[in-house]
């Protein structure tokens, strides 16, 4: 018996459209772009999904094809002549007359292009297309991704991560492969059913641990051990998304009864639903933090403040001063900051040089307007290509790139420069540039939560700062024009 075929390919973008930057394939360059034999040489043994159905795929026997696997930082919109290239890649094994048994994708879920407001979507309409019916079509999810009918119409099984931060992904894709696999074995034809209620945001946006979240996952595991079900996947959505199908959605996909899978899917929607209540949506501003900063010590364990309004995980610009502001005019010491997006001002300090002392504007170069740019004083410390390999446990293994980095020390805080926007959710952001961040009294950072996987364990306390941006939970003041309403929590409902 031959081995069975299957198609594989990644396409990894979660897209802010509030960010006027167009994102192009250069913005991939910062994680990965890859294509054929470079797939499984540069992912292997790495902790994404990619390298989980790899893996499966060879203890199952499949002859597993991958044209492409392209996983970017959050940001703006896609070009639409670079999606069109996206497509074509992944449509070109069918183009050479290629058939296959199944087709597994890694999708991100809240993928916006300047042709698509639902590019996951269409990627999984036209990859059916490709297929013809009766191919199973299966895709992993970011728990944060906004899912639409047409993808849910499009596949055979829907499965988000169920960590955030997102730990878990070489996990599910090992489970989606098992589902898949008895899809193929056993011959089923699963059908799916989407949910959702009128929410920007729920379950404490998805942190997963304790809280909401981990109530909603309880039952989603226990649905799926309902008979008839292969999934139940619960997606918190992404508020920073200006687009029609918006939200926490629920998916549940099975070979039972239809009413019985619509039904399940409709609890988790609720359940989703009853954790506004518990959800939290006013956060600190950097001012009323600086007092407990001010408390640290030389040598750590550090106070980690968490820059997410500017988060370039949520695709925001990753320029803002604001925070490094506020700790500066709070005379911190012993402090590092992680990580200002401003390409000019590298290039200023590669100029100067290791050891001399520059004057620059620094940051605020996207949205002056909220995050005004920071003069500045300091010494170039380090000047380095900016490259490190994941620790983990998220992306371990897999190579970042900040572009061309600066170290200037400013008042005695070293902040890190780099040239492209960097979500810090590895410890080696900082040691890659010679700091050592379990060291320091006081860090700042760009992230959300998925910091929390490598830094909680080194933190005296974790405290997340609204300090203003794009990716702010202040929603009622974003521009929204495109998302259905009413909605929580820009609406009143009963309680």
């Amino acid at each position: 018996m031959s081995a069975r075929r299957i198609l594989l390919a990644e396409v990894m973008h979660e897209s802010n459209t509030f960010n006027r930057v167009a994102s192009t394939l250069g913005d991939f360059e910062s994680r990965y772009f890859l294509q054929g034999g470079a797939v499984r040489e540069q992912l292997r043994g790495t902790n994404t999904e990619v390298w989980g159905f790899l893996e499966a795929g060879d203890e199952y026997g499949w002859a597993v094809e991958h044209p492409l696997a392209a996983s970017a930082s959050p940001s703006g919109p896609l070009a639409a002549a670079d999606w069109d290239e996206i497509k074509r890649l992944i449509a070109a094994p069918f183009d050479a007359g290629a058939r296959f048994e199944a087709a597994i994708l890694v999708l991100h879920g809240a993928m916006v292009t300047q042709s698509s407001d639902d590019a996951d979507g269409e990627l999984l309409q036209r990859v059916r297309s490709l297929t013809g019916p009766g191919v199973p079509i299966v895709a992993t999810l970011d728990l944060h991704a906004n899912v639409s009918a047409r993808m849910v119409e499009s596949a055979d099984v829907l499965m988000a991560y169920r960590t955030y931060p997102h730990v878990d992904q070489y996990e599910r894709a090992r489970h989606l492969a098992a589902v898949l696999r008895r899809i193929l074995d056993e011959g089923l034809r699963p059908r799916q059913y989407l949910a959702r209620r009128p929410m920007l945001d729920a379950a404490d946006h998805g942190l997963s641990g304790a809280g909401p979240m981990a109530d909603v996952l309880r039952l989603a595991a226990g649905i799926e051990q309902r008979p008839g079900v292969l999934s139940a996947s619960v997606q918190v959505g992404f508020p920073w998304a200006d687009v029609a199908e918006i939200g926490p959605s629920a998916v549940v996909s099975g070979v039972g009864p239809p009413d019985a899978c619509r039904g399940y899917a409709e609890e988790l929607a609720e359940a989703l639903w009853e954790t506004r209540h518990r959800t939290q949506l006013h956060f600190a501003r950097p001012a009323q933090v600086m007092a407990a900063a001010r408390q640290g010590v030389p040598g750590g364990p550090p106070l980690i403040l968490a820059d997410f309004a500017d988060n370039p995980a949520a695709g925001a610009y990753g320029d803002s001063p604001n925070l490094l502001r506020h700790m500066l005019e709070a005379g911190l010491v012993d402090a590092a900051f992680a990580t200002v997006a401003d390409p000019v001002a590298v290039a200023t300090g590669a100029r100067a040089g290791v050891g001399q002392v520059v004057e620059l504007s620094l940051g605020g170069r996207h949205a002056p307007e909220l995050t005004p740019p920071l003069a500045v004083r300091g010494e170039v410390v380090h000047l380095g290509a900016g490259e490190f390999v994941c620790e983990g446990p998220m992306w371990r293994g897999v190579r970042f790139r900040m572009g061309p980095t600066m170290v200037l020390r400013v008042q005695g805080i070293d902040v890190i420069v780099s040239s492209v926007p960097v979500a810090v959710m590895d410890v080696q952001v900082f040691r890659s540039v010679g700091i050592d961040p379990a060291g320091k009294a006081t860090l700042g950072l760009k992230s959300r939560n998925h910091f929390r996987a490598a830094y909680a364990p080194i933190a005296r306390e974790c405290v997340l700062v609204d300090a203003g941006g794009i990716a702010s939970m202040r929603l009622a003041e974003l521009p929204y024009r495109k998302i259905p309403r009413p909605i929580w929590p820009l609406d009143a409902f009963p309680p």
